[in-house]
C-alpha cells in the first residue's frame, strides 16, 4: 500500500483570506513562487489573541521525490484560492467544539517545504533526472509571515498566542515553538503574557525501526534534513547540543527538539497513531527508481511483509503483531515523558488511544476523553493554568492483547 497524502485540509466556517509574502524574496516554495499564509481577524479578540496553526502534508525524502511535490500545492502557491474555510478541533470558530482559541485571529501558514517549515538553504538544487530547480526555504518562509503579521496585520499589539498544526505541521509546532515565540517577541519589543503550542498528531518516532528492524523512516528524515540544509533551520539549541555532526538530523525530530524545549507545549497525540503505524512501524523502503509521485508521497506504508492488516486496524493485528503495537505505544509515553519539554512547569499533554490521526484537529477534538475529562476541556484547563499553576497530564492505557481499545471514547 503506498503511503497517504497528509494534507489537513480546511473545512467549514468563516472565510480565511489569502496573503502571499511576495515582498520577501528569500521566502520561496519548493518551486520557486513565493510563501503565503491565510487569515481571518476576529472582532471579539482585537489585535490581542492570536493563533498560528502550521498546515500538514508529510515530507519530501529525495530531489525526485521533492521535484514531484513542487508540481502541487505542498510545493507551489501558484494555484492557492484566494479564500479558504477555517479548520476544525482546536483550531475550530465554533466555541461548543473549541471553547479556548474560537474567538482568537486565526492564521493558517501554508506548507510548501517539503520539511515542516526547517529549509534553510540559500542556494536551490537541480533535479538530476529532470533539471528542475528547488529552493528549500521553509524557515525563511516561517520569518516571513510573523514579519508580515506583525508590521502589517495588526500581530504587533499580541498579548496572547497558541501555536498549533496537525501532522507534518504538529511537527513543525515542535520544531519552531520556542523560535516563534523569542521571534514574535523581538518583533514586538516586549515579552508576551501567555504564551503556549498546542502540537496535533505530530510526536513522530522517526528514530525507530520498523517491524523488520529496518530503520526507514530515519533515513528519509535524513536525507530531506541535509538536502534542505536544515541545520541552520530547527530548534538552534538542540544543534549546538548535538555535538556528533552525523546525528544532528535528530534535531528534525520531536522527540530530540523536546529535550530543549523551554517554552510551555501540551502535546495532543494518539499513542497508536494510525499514520505512524503504516508508514513509521509497518512500512518499507522505496528505492530512487521508484520514488513516489506528488499524488502518492511517503514511500509504502502499511506494506511491511505480513503486517498489510495489522496496519489497517489494531483489530486486525494477531498475538504476536499486538505485542509489537503495545510495546510501540509503550515507547511512544516514554519518550514522550522523559523529555524536559514535557516536565517544564505548564506543559502537558492529553494522549489518547484512539487509532487515528488528526483527531485534535476534527470533531473528535470535543468527543474524546481521559477519565471523563474531554480533550477539548483539558486544552482549556492548561491554557488557564499558564502562569498560575501546574499543568495535568492526560495519559492513555496500552491496548489489551486481544487487541481490544480500553478507551470507549475511541468507538
Amino acid at each position: 500500500m503506498i503511503g497517504l497524502l497528509l494534507v489537513l485540509l480546511p473545512i467549514s466556517g468563516l472565510s480565511m483570506d489569502l496573503r502571499k509574502l511576495d515582498a520577501y524574496p528569500g521566502a520561496q516554495c519548493l518551486d520557486g513562487t513565493p510563501g503565503a499564509y491565510y487569515i481571518e481577524k476576529s472582532s471579539k479578540a482585537g489585535n490581542k489573541r492570536w493563533q498560528l496553526f502550521f498546515e500538514g502534508g508529510g515530507w519530501c525524502y529525495n530531489d525526485k521525490d521533492c521535484a514531484n511535490r513542487a508540481l502541487g500545492q505542498l510545493g507551489s502557491s501558484s494555484d492557492y484560492p484566494s479564500t479558504i474555510g477555517r479548520q476544525g478541533g482546536v483550531a475550530s470558530p465554533d466555541c461548543d467544539i473549541n471553547p479556548t482559541f474560537c474567538e482568537y485571529n486565526s492564521v493558517y501558514l501554508k506548507y510548501c517545504d517539503g520539511n515542516s517549515f526547517s529549509g534553510a538553504l540559500d542556494g536551490s538544487v537541480t533535479v538530476k533526472e529532470t533539471g528542475q530547480e528547488l529552493f528549500f526555504r521553509g524557515s525563511y518562509i516561517l520569518d516571513a509571515i510573523l514579519e508580515d503579521l506583525v508590521e502589517n496585520e495588526g500581530m504587533d499589539e499580541v498579548e496572547e498566542l497558541n501555536l498549533s498544526g496537525c501532522s507534518a505541521g504538529g511537527l513543525s509546532t515542535f520544531l519552531h515553538s520556542d523560535h516563534v515565540r523569542d521571534k514574535v517577541q523581538q518583533l514586538v519589543g516586549r515579552p508576551l503574557s501567555k504564551y503556549g503550542s498546542t502540537p496535533v498528531s505530530g510526536f513522530f518516532l522517526m528514530n525507530r525501526q520498523n517491524v523488520h528492524d529496518e530503520f526507514v523512516m530515519a533515513e528519509q528524515i535524513k536525507t530531506i534534513f541535509s538536502l534542505s540544509n536544515a541545520t541552520h533551520g530547527v530548534h538552534r539549541a538542540c544543534i549546538e547540543g548535538t555535538t556528533d555532526a552525523e546525528k544532528k538530523w535528530l534535531c528534525n525530530t520531536a522527540p530530540e527538539v523536546m529535550k530543549y524545549m523551554d517554552s510551555p507545549i501540551f502535546v495532543l497525540d494518539s499513542s497508536f497513531d494510525s499514520w505512524q503505524s503504516g508508514c513509521i512501524m509497518m512500512n518499507k523502503a522505496v528505492d530512487y527508481d521508484n520514488t513516489p509521485t506528488k499524488d502518492m508521497p511517503n514511500g509504502n506504508c502499511g506494506s511491511a511483509d505480513g503486517w498489510e492488516e495489522c496496519a489497517v486496524a489494531p483489530e486486525n493485528c494477531g498475538a504476536e503483531e499486538i505485542y509489537g503495537v503495545v510495546e510501540y505505544q509503550g515507547s511512544f509515553i516514554r519518550l514522550l515523558t522523559g523529555t524536559q519539554g514535557y516536565q517544564n512547569d505548564h506543559s502537558g499533554a492529553f494522549i489518547y488511544e484512539c487509532f487515528t490521526h488528526c483527531a485534535a484537529a476534527g470533531d473528535e477534538y470535543a468527543s474524546i476523553a481521559i477519565n471523563g475529562v474531554l480533550m477539548k476541556d483539558a486544552v482549556n484547563l492548561w491554557w488557564d493554568s499558564l502562569g498560575v499553576s501546574s499543568t495535568k497530564s492526560f495519559l492513555p492505557k496500552l491496548y489489551g492483547l486481544d487487541s481490544t481499545n480500553p478507551n470507549s471514547s475511541c468507538q
